[in-house]
């Protein structure tokens, strides 16, 4: 099957939209269960599945067809659904839901000044360590599923996790003796 997905990858290459079709159906099932395991949301995870394909005819050209088709395509639908976060993640935080997780018993302006305090701490960490603390505590996705996403090794992520809220404590209390 590997073969195959090559074979119509480098066909969409030139322009055969029915070796898109065909490549659709060979790998539609699996790439949309990737995306469930990111985005975790049925509706977000067909759209970013649309842009899977997209990207792929659009990436065909530049195939190497020595690679992995599947993997290939795979790489596609996470950075995909990454980027479905981001844009996510971009919407809360315009929408102001980011007020919604803090103590309600707080003034506005506190509220603010404890949204920037957080927003410029996660600005110090490394922005992988950034995307996975807040794929982990504000997206709820698991820590195995940070993992997959990023392509980095179960243990580094813990390590990562819990070396960045120390990080975000430290300096989310330097910010409150201000």
């Amino acid at each position: 099957m590997t073969g195959q997905i090559c074979h119509e990858i480098s066909l969409m290459a030139t322009g055969d939209r029915q070796a898109l079709q065909r490549l659709y159906k060979l790998t539609s099932e699996r790439m949309f269960a990737i995306l469930m395991r990111i985005l975790r949301d049925r509706a977000d995870a067909e759209d970013a599945l649309q842009n899977v394909y997209i990207k792929a005819w659009r990436g065909a050209p530049s195939f190497d067809v020595t690679r992995n088709g599947e993997a290939w395509l795979a790489t596609i639908a996470r950075n995909v659904a990454i980027d479905s976060l981001r844009q996510s993640r971009k919407r809360l935080d315009e929408d102001g839901e980011l007020d919604m997780v803090a103590d309600p018993t707080r003034s506005t302006s506190t509220i603010h000044q404890i949204r920037a305090d957080l927003r410029s701490c996660l600005a110090t960490l490394d922005q992988t360590h950034a995307t996975a603390v807040l794929q982990v505590y504000m997206y709820g996705l698991s820590y195995q599923d940070v993992a997959d996403t990023l392509g980095t090794p179960l243990n580094t992520v813990r390590t990562w996790l819990r070396r960045s809220l120390l990080k975000l404590r430290e300096c989310l209390e330097s910010a409150d003796d201000l």
